[in-house]
């Protein structure tokens, strides 16, 4: 990725790449705060707060079983890794057994190390262009963000910070700027603390886990990614889907692949389904936010066929579909507020993707 000036916090959250959930961010003492939430019998959701305004950890699940602890995902940092083990813990004496990795964006994967350190026997589970990524993208991807990008953000926000005290702002102020300053230096620690920790245990097309009575359904998707990861447990009916599913606004940075995430999607809808855990956000109790999710994703693209047919250049495309953004947002249930953040997260991306998969296919990394 090329390096970007720091002109805005979305600007810094891009070159960060794979950032998360695009919820709206809530500022204030619960930066990278882990909250736990029971999804069913010993399925436990682990969500993770905004890290200042330059990150967002991706949801964690642990599956508990009775012989041992299966987790999905383990969020962006290894400081939420050892706060959702330390959770774990409280719920399980049982030991963490698996660690199935969704995809290779850093924020599903970065507490890898604390699950290791922790249990030496576990084994890392993703399908094997998932493992290639992490290894030979993820980390090269995100290198100018921790060596210059996310610096000098950090020494942007220290002179904004400067110039606040120089005209003598309100203490209330001071404090928001200080707290906000401090969660993203932590951040930038915190990233550059990881030892990347990548599956020693692949799959081509689907395994199954037999653990304490449960069935773990491990199973394969070209969508956001190549190597896509999910998990379908049939006997709760629970489907724990990483990115291909984010909520409440989707997203597509770092890849994406319109046409298989469309088929990925219609695939997603034959399973017997009670509850949906997303890459981010709360968990679904119904099916609606996948068939929304369809719906969009089928409207954008046949406008970008549309586009095409009519001999509309790639920005032309582009330009003509930002147009629509607020109908989209609209039909998609978001409000005025999520419009910028569903143009710059969803629309433009999936708009270049899907514009350049109709002249070819799409090859395994990010940027072809």
């Amino acid at each position: 990725m090329t390096s970007v000036r720091i002109t805005s916090h979305l600007q810094v959250v891009q070159v960060l790449v794979c950032v998360g959930a695009l919820a709206t961010l809530s500022w204030g003492a619960d930066y990278g705060k882990v909250t736990e939430s029971k999804v069913a019998d010993g399925v436990y959701l682990f969500t993770t707060a905004p890290y200042g305004d330059v990150g967002f950890g991706g949801n964690s699940v642990a599956i508990i079983t009775d012989e041992g602890v299966v987790m999905f995902d383990t969020s962006g940092t290894p400081a939420t890794g050892q706060t959702i083990l330390s959770e774990v813990r409280k719920l399980t004496d049982k030991p963490v057994v698996y660690v199935i990795n969704s995809h290779w964006h850093w924020d599903h994967w970065g507490g890898n190390q604390v699950f290791k350190a922790a249990f030496p026997n576990v084994q890392f589970l993703s399908h094997e262009k998932n493992r290639d990524l992490m290894m030979n993208v993820a980390v090269a991807w995100n290198a100018p963000g921790l060596e210059k990008d996310l610096p000098d953000y950090l020494n942007y926000e220290k002179q904004q910070l400067a110039m606040a005290e120089a005209k003598h702002a309100s203490d209330a102020e001071l404090a928001k700027q200080r707290e906000l300053l401090a969660a993203d230096e932590d951040f930038l620690q915190q990233k550059r603390s990881v030892t990347y920790t990548f599956p020693d245990v692949t799959f081509s097309e689907s395994a199954t886990l037999y653990l304490g009575g449960r069935e773990i359904r491990v199973l394969h998707a070209r969508a956001i990614t190549p190597g896509d990861t999910y998990v379908y447990l049939p006997k709760e009916k629970i489907l724990i889907t990483g990115d291909i599913l984010v909520n409440p606004i989707t997203f597509a940075v770092g890849g994406s692949y319109p046409q298989e995430w469309i088929e990925s999607l219609q695939k997603l809808k034959e399973f017997e389904i009670d509850a949906i855990i997303p890459g981010h956000g709360e968990a679904e109790r119904d099916r609606s936010y996948l068939e929304r999710n369809l719906t969009l994703f089928q409207r954008v693209l046949a406008d970008v066929k549309a586009a095409k047919a009519k001999g509309l250049s790639l920005d032309e495309t582009k330009k003509e579909l930002i147009n629509k953004a607020g109908a989209y947002a609209a039909d998609f249930g978001l409000s005025d507020k999520d419009v910028p953040n569903f143009k710059n997260f969803f629309l433009l991306v999936f708009v270049n993707r899907a514009y350049h998969e109709l002249e070819k296919p799409l090859g395994d990394s990010p940027i072809s």
